[in-house]
């Protein structure tokens, strides 16, 4: 959108049958140092997530609107990378990505932290409810952000280890 509120649709989301580019894009995008924005998806991609939908995906967009898709989810066994990806990207020092998803994981629905490249390799840092009793949360909603130190820190929703 323009300083004078003139709107410019880049992209349209799910404009193929089961949304192979994605659907839902609920988190906020973030634009790159390469200048290209970068977001995710709740649902749509290219693997069905446990509901049957898509597990979400991470995208890169151009500003002239031309979309790629980095990272479908639910690639692995049991959606073991996660899927529904409700909180956006922050690009850090390293020029990687991270963010987190809110189901998949070590089982149903307890979420993951991920590193994706800019070209699209996606490592899994951690798989909530890990710990007994799911000390260490599960369902993170929301962005990640990175510290002065360089140290990446977040928040769940839910946790367990109640007294």
């Amino acid at each position: 959108m323009t300083r004078g509120g003139k709107l410019t649709t880049l992209y349209s989301f799910c404009s193929q049958s089961r949304c192979p580019d994605g659907e839902y894009p609920e988190g906020a995008l973030v634009q790159a140092a390469d200048g290209n924005l970068y977001g995710t998806t709740l649902y749509g991609g290219a693997n069905a997530g446990p509901y049957g939908l898509g597990g979400g995906t991470v995208f890169k967009i151009t500003p002239s609107g031309a979309l790629t898709t980095l990272y479908s989810f639910c690639s692995q066994s049991a959606c073991a990378d996660g899927f529904s990806l409700v909180a956006g990207l922050v690009q850090a020092t390293d020029g990687d990505f991270y963010g987190t998803a809110s189901g998949g994981g070590v089982a149903d629905a307890v979420g993951t932290v991920f590193k994706i490249t800019p070209n699209g390799t996606l490592t899994t840092l951690h798989r909530f409810c890990s710990e007994s009793q799911c000390a260490d949360g599960r369902g993170p909603a929301g962005a990640l952000v990175q510290a002065t130190n360089g140290d990446l820190y977040g928040t769940s929703i839910l946790s367990f280890n109640h007294k």
